[in-house]
């Protein structure tokens, strides 16, 4: 046995004859294959090989021939065998012309038929005998049966037939394998052991996750003999691996295995007891091309579900990471509320950036919550932060967070910035237009970049967080006044959402009193009608609520608290509201006062007339002696703003 030098001897080749050991090191030096290159004939090779795979650890053989075919045979390893050739065998006879009229070919019975032999004889111009064995003795008796026919050189594929036609007195020429087919071979040989590999580390994965997984997985062949069971499997059934494995459920009688196979049918979230423990069960074919070929179950006990759903919702409302609306939580019926609704949900459809706009109290960030709850990115994190209400410096750090010792008082070890703490996301930015200007170009890269780096830090970050900002501002207005950057406002304006104010949806005023006083009664323990009286709707509904939403959930909450009567008062509503500037003043002057926003004369002419028609409850009779203007006139201009 010969062995060569190697460094990586996961490959061995076992070469039958010597010119083709030399052929092996040259092919294997010019791959830069330092592979395992042994000599050695028939069962002498089957030994070396087996010898090799003891002491070697080695996983992929090539050999040649018929010692390819016992080491095959007898080797349980991927055998790559080098192919002889048509060239080869023609090559060894037209080297035998040179001296012999009469040649004989002798060859393995699987190979009959494998070479062209008539093609070989047309070429050469001579006659071409071929005999076939499949053993020794077979071999020797068509050797003597040639010598007798007058045939005088054998030419075969293996080195048993030169040695014994060297002993009948013939001469013996073996069919030599090429460098190319050597190297095909050797390639072929790397790719079984990458494919060996990527299975072995495939293997090791499924394993690692099986071992490590807190479900209970069972997995059963075709034959519906149980071939995969790991260790929860084992800890919530209470059946030993070595007791369950290879068999069936119903060889053993496993009558606890049986309260989740149930037959094999699939099934989804089954809850099943099993020693006494609810489980939620989960069963499913395993097909391959339709056809089904085995059945894989989970199963957990629910306690633990139940721990793990805790213990999750814990720690995000800690960390304050969750979104706490969805689009049920909004109130409303109008026409205007419902089309802002339906937008939303548009948009919560896509990762696309979304810029909410609306006066204070409208609502904005019910809105975003509800965006991101109903959104691909609503199991990841929703992170909120007000830009206007945090100075410059410290609005950096929380944005991009710090690295140890970035300034004075950084916290040991650093801190993760919202982008970061948002990644998988979303990343809400409240009163946009009140960030400053030198972090508006921060803010700007991270939204090109999708990376950040920390205050103090000198790598960056990749971070995937989709960005909801909202402002009651005009972002034009501020960019033209050059207090907001013109490029990250149409970075940021890419879908852009309006919320109307409460005073263009004035059908929803009623619906969210009463849901405030419901949710104030179970605070405080009150017991304040729900039912609200025409004068208290009235005069809800004529109020332009200026605080918007939020200015009627302050004034319900008021009222809960200090209403004495199981119906609410409406002086009680006229005396909080009076507290503001904005309210009919029907003590004082008895006139109406509006809450007009500056614009066109034509554009607060409008407002004027559909916030009165409101007032006045479609009375047109009323609002047309209100305005000074005739009936037919009010109608030309109710038309008009319609």
């Amino acid at each position: 046995m010969r062995e060569e030098i190697n460094i990586n001897p996961n490959i061995a080749l076992i070469s039958p004859y010597p010119e083709l050991t030399e052929i092996a090191r040259k092919a294997s030096e010019e791959l830069g294959e330092n592979i395992i290159i042994c000599e050695g004939v028939l069962y002498e090779g089957v030994e070396i090989a087996k010898k090799l795979v003891r002491e070697k650890n080695i996983e992929v053989i090539i050999s040649r021939g018929a010692t390819a075919a016992l080491i095959k045979k007898n080797v349980d390893l991927p055998l790559v065998s080098i192919e002889i050739t048509d060239f080869d065998v023609f090559l060894a006879i037209y080297e035998s012309t040179f001296k012999h009229d009469s040649i004989g070919f002798f060859g393995y019975d699987y190979k009959k038929g494998h070479f062209n032999f008539d093609l070989f004889s047309r070429i050469l111009n001579k006659n071409i005998c071929c005999f076939y064995y499949k053993t020794d003795a077979e071999l020797i008796k068509l050797l003597r049966e040639a010598k007798s026919r007058g045939i005088t050189v054998a030419v075969g594929t293996g080195a048993c037939v030169l040695e014994e036609a060297v002993k009948l007195g013939m001469e013996g020429r073996l069919v030599l394998s090429n460098k190319f087919s050597v190297i095909q071979a050797i390639n072929a040989a790397k790719n079984i052991y990458a494919v060996l590999e990527k299975d072995r580390a495939q293997k090791e994965l499924m394993k690692t996750l099986l071992d490590y997984s807190y479900e209970g997985i069972v997995a059963l062949d075709e034959d519906k003999r149980i071939i995969m069971y790991n260790p929860a499997a084992e800890k919530i059934l209470g059946v030993p691996k070595d007791r369950i494995i290879n068999r069936k459920p119903q060889d053993a009688n496993f009558h606890v295995f049986n309260q989740i196979y149930k037959n094999g049918e699939p099934t989804i979230k089954e809850i099943a007891e099993v020693n006494k423990t609810k489980i939620v069960v989960n069963r499913a074919h395993i097909s391959v091309k339709n056809q089904k070929i085995g059945t894989v179950i989970t199963f957990q006990e629910i306690k633990k579900i139940q721990e793990l759903e805790k213990s999750i919702r814990e720690e995000l409302y800690k960390k304050g990471l969750t979104s706490s609306y969805t689009f049920e939580d909004i109130v409303g019926t109008s026409k205007k509320i419902k089309e802002t609704i339906d937008v939303a949900i548009k948009y919560s459809r896509t990762n696309s950036t979304v810029l909410i706009v609306g006066e204070s109290g409208t609502g904005k960030e019910l809105f975003a919550n509800s965006i991101h709850a109903a959104s691909p990115r609503a199991d990841g994190p929703f992170v909120a932060v007000n830009c206007a209400a945090l100075p410059e410096n410290l609005l950096e750090s929380e944005l991009f967070g710090y690295e140890e010792g970035a300034f004075t008082g950084a916290k040991k070890g650093g801190k993760t910035g919202l982008f970061e703490l948002a990644h998988g996301g979303t990343l809400f930015l409240d009163e946009i237009g009140e960030i400053p200007v030198n972090i508006q170009a921060q803010l700007l890269r991270v939204l090109q970049e999708k990376k950040v780096m920390r205050v103090g830090g000198n790598r960056y970050i990749p971070v995937d967080v989709r960005i909801i900002a909202a402002t009651n501002m005009d972002l034009k207005k501020r960019v033209q006044e050059g207090k907001f950057r013109a490029d990250l406002f149409y970075r940021l304006n890419i879908l852009t959402l309006k919320v109307p104010p409460l005073r263009e949806r004035v059908e929803d005023i009623i619906p969210l009193a009463q849901k405030f006083i419901a949710e104030f009664n179970r605070l405080y323990n009150k017991w304040v009608n729900t039912n609200l009286s025409r004068s208290v709707i009235e005069y809800l509904q004529t109020y332009t609520w200026p605080g918007n939403i939020r200015e009627l959930k302050n004034l319900m909450e008021k009222c809960v608290i200090l209403s004495e009567k199981y119906d609410l008062d409406i002086s009680l509503i006229k005396t909080l509201l009076s507290e503001s500037d904005i309210f009919e003043d029907s003590q004082n002057t008895g006139k109406i006062k509006l809450l007009i926003e500056v614009g066109t004369l034509h554009e607060m002419e409008k407002q004027i007339i559909n916030q009165l028609n409101r007032v006045f409850g479609g009375n047109k009779a009323a609002l047309a002696r209100e305005l000074g203007i005739s009936r037919t006139t009010l109608w030309k201009k109710l038309k008009e703003v319609e």
